[in-house]
């Protein structure tokens, strides 16, 4: 009987044992999973970043390009190219008025004025040329009225066009260390266009052979016996090297 009962009252502990054990289980709330909600991702907003992103970057690199500009230095001017070429010079070279040379030093250009006073034409070419040898002189070059060069003397050779002279720096003898040219002008009329062109192109050539010092007039080396270049606008001249 005693046997019974503990056996009865087991069973009834686990039977309220299981019973628990069920309620336990079954009434348990679930576990809420929560996923944080995000901004969904559509086509329209997809184009206002790209054009927004596009935006940015076209402001950028304007920016940058503008500050690129205003950092930039500013090439330096070219000069202009300088007459190498004798090509325009028309050889006419005379016999008389000069001494040969092979190693003189050439720094100055002294520019003349004449014409054939001789003649009833004063801008005769042949005449002129004829007068220069009637006094044994002779220059380097010989410009006409049409702006035609004439080479009457090589530039190595020491041509008598000079005369007693004294330059700005105190030296004598121009004739031995300078270029001389003839401008065909009378004391009356004017240079033309064309002279001073050739004469520019002559003196750009000889600059570009020479180290030149000095361009300058006859009268400025000797300004007790000679008045010429008559009538000269030295503003004319493009030579850094003139002294006026």
């Amino acid at each position: 009987m005693k046997r019974k009962l503990i056996l009865l009252i087991l069973i009834l502990l686990l039977g309220f044992l299981a019973w628990r054990l069920f309620v336990a289980t079954f009434s348990q709330e679930p576990i809420e999973i929560i996923v944080e909600d995000k901004e969904e991702v559509t086509p329209e907003i997809l184009d206002d970043t790209l054009e927004a992103s596009t935006d940015d970057t076209i402001e950028a690199s304007i920016d940058t390009s503008a500050q690129t500009k205003e950092t930039t230095t500013a090439p330096p001017k070219e000069e202009p190219a300088r007459l190498t070429s004798s090509d325009f010079i028309i050889n006419k070279k005379v016999s008389w008025g000069y001494s040969s040379s092979n190693d003189r030093t050439i720094d100055t250009v002294v520019v003349h004025s004449s014409y054939d006073a001789l003649g009833s034409k004063p801008y005769d070419l042949d005449g002129l040329i004829d007068e220069y040898k009637q006094y044994g002189v002779a220059p380097h070059f010989l410009i006409d009225r049409k702006g035609n060069v004439y080479r009457l003397v090589d530039e190595k050779n020491i041509a008598y066009h000079a005369g007693v002279s004294k330059m700005p720096d105190g030296r004598t003898g121009a004739n031995n260390f300078s270029i001389g040219i003839e401008m065909m002008n009378t004391k009356e009329d004017n240079y033309t266009d064309k002279q001073y062109s050739g004469l520019n192109d002559l003196i750009d050539y000889l600059e570009s052979q020479y180290k030149i010092k000095y361009v300058l007039g006859h009268e400025d080396i000797s300004p007790d016996r000679k008045t010429d270049p008559w009538n000269f606008d030295w503003k004319e001249v493009n030579s850094n090297n003139a002294i006026h």
